[in-house]
């Protein structure tokens, strides 16, 4: 049986204006949230690149890793999606947004079980595009796995100034996970796992989380 190969992706290219500063180098705990992502997506994936902007890859190339950067700047996370996809050689992408400083290798492993299952139950054109769990009934399109053939209709939407996540999903096939189900498989409890970190507040919020479970771990 082949491996499904897979690349790990940082959506690292957003400005942060609400936080007003990189939300990607903040220390949450004893590392930067980048440093962690990178650390959780590790086990799963063959590789890890960062997708960032012209503005941003400087901060980011002390960490080694491939950087690929926007073909359409300013156009949000799409334009970052894009860009992995035109950089990774990889059939497949696991991708996580920059501000997410609770992800779990175990939340990577059960995206790559699930396109491992996908890979094997459907024939090519008939596998899904996309794997995307969800937290309280919305998608986490930014936690999640998508497929190179979903990039003729990402350019599209791009071309068209369609931005909004929604309007590309709903152009593919999607696998939709259920937070029961993610909560069955891995125990992993959503509302933990996809907090994002938006404004200095959120950040406040983390720091906290963070430390209530370092104490609770001693």
């Amino acid at each position: 049986m082949m491996e499904t190969l897979i690349t790990g992706v940082v959506l690292a290219g957003g400005q942060s204006r609400r936080m007003g500063a990189n939300k990607a180098l903040l220390a949450v705990g004893r590392e930067k949230v980048i440093e962690t992502i990178i650390g959780a997506m590790s086990a799963a994936v063959q590789d890890i690149l960062i997708a960032a902007n012209e503005h941003t890859a400087d901060a980011y190339r002390e960490l080694g890793r491939e950087i690929a950067c926007d073909r359409f700047p300013g156009q949000g996370p799409l334009s970052g999606i894009h860009a992995a996809l035109h950089a990774v050689k990889t059939p497949w992408i696991i991708v996580a947004a920059c501000d997410m400083p609770f992800v779990s290798p175990e939340l990577f492993l059960f995206l790559r079980k699930i396109v491992a299952e996908e890979e094997r139950l459907h024939a090519e054109e008939e596998n899904v595009q996309a794997v995307i769990p969800l937290e309280d009934g919305r998608a986490q399109p930014l936690l999640a796995a998508y497929h190179i053939s979903a990039l003729p209709e990402l350019e599209d939407a791009l071309h068209a100034g369609r931005l909004r996540m929604t309007d590309w999903l709903n152009m593919l096939r999607v696998r939709y996970i259920a937070e029961e189900t993610l909560l069955q498989e891995t125990g992993i409890d959503a509302g933990h796992v996809f907090f994002n970190m938006n404004r200095p507040e959120d950040y406040r919020t983390a720091v906290e989380k963070q430390g209530d479970g370092e104490a609770g771990g001693c």
